[in-house]
């Protein structure tokens, strides 16, 4: 059996714990700045994980296994008893938003909410936006066209279909200057989040391209976040003695081997 390589950035703060998935470039070592920001900014606790076919994990990516590498990250969090497992917050930005999607829908009782940031429709309906001349015969369950060729799309990841089963509030970031994904893409998968669920808050960033929105959102975008896990991922007041102990033991755990993975890339 295969298992993902999991990865793990815990801070030494008592606050709500991120599961981060990553985009489809690079791999967990070049998001540790953002990871270390992230943890000073939010004050929280951040857990990542290699995909299969991914930095030093082995197999072969695709919808099915990287859906069951995801599955099985959240679980070992939800195992786990020195973090408070009723405030798992699944974060997941391009790639990531969709298998972050996938994961919030299938286990409601384990995380508390989702934020999704510059993340597709549909890869059949990014097919067309990279190569338009297929859009008549590639696309989504919202465009037009015999369609005819999907088949040929292995891993379809259609967000769309799947954004509006989620019932956990969603915080969706929007990059504006995003070159590789359309903006638009973001404002369907809200809207269509927003008509089944009354806990969506989207946030545009106006100079935010699709691998910087956290860098040129500066601290509109953390305050963005901030507000929104204060709203919705509160603290439990009875457990906030414990939740001391639980920081310090976090401060000192991290998974070995973490910058490792930047020599095993696999140039995604």
């Amino acid at each position: 059996m295969f298992f993902p390589r999991l990865e793990s950035c815990f801070s030494c703060f008592a606050g709500p714990t991120l599961l981060f998935f990553q985009e489809n470039a690079g791999n967990i070592a070049h998001r540790l700045e953002m990871v270390r920001i992230m943890i000073q900014r939010l004050q929280c606790n951040v857990f990542m994980l290699s995909y299969r076919g991914y930095g030093a994990s082995e197999g072969y990516p695709s919808q099915h296994g990287i859906t069951k590498d995801a599955q099985v990250a959240l679980d070992h969090l939800y195992q786990r008893t020195d973090i408070d497992t009723s405030r798992i917050v699944v974060f997941g930005r391009s790639l990531g938003g969709a298998v972050g999607t996938v994961v919030t829908k299938n286990n409601p009782d384990k995380v508390a909410a989702l934020i999704v940031e510059n993340t597709f429709t549909s890869i059949l309906d990014m097919a067309g936006v990279l190569l338009p001349f297929l859009k008549w015969f590639i696309g989504g369950s919202s465009s037009k066209g015999p369609k005819v060729l999907n088949f040929l799309v292995r891993s379809p990841w259609s967000t769309i279909d799947v954004i509006g089963e989620v019932k956990q509030p969603i915080l969706f970031l929007s990059g504006l200057q995003d070159e590789m994904i359309p903006p638009s893409h973001m404002q369907m998968l809200y809207a269509k989040a927003a008509a089944h669920n009354r806990r969506c808050v989207f946030a545009e960033f106006p100079t935010g391209m699709h691998m910087d929105t956290w860098l040129a959102g500066g601290d509109h975008y953390w305050r963005t976040i901030q507000e929104f896990l204060q709203q919705h991922v509160q603290e439990k007041k009875d457990d906030e003695s414990s939740n001391n102990d639980i920081g310090k033991i976090l401060g000192n755990e991290i998974f070995q081997n973490l910058t490792q993975s930047e020599a095993h890339t696999k140039g995604k």
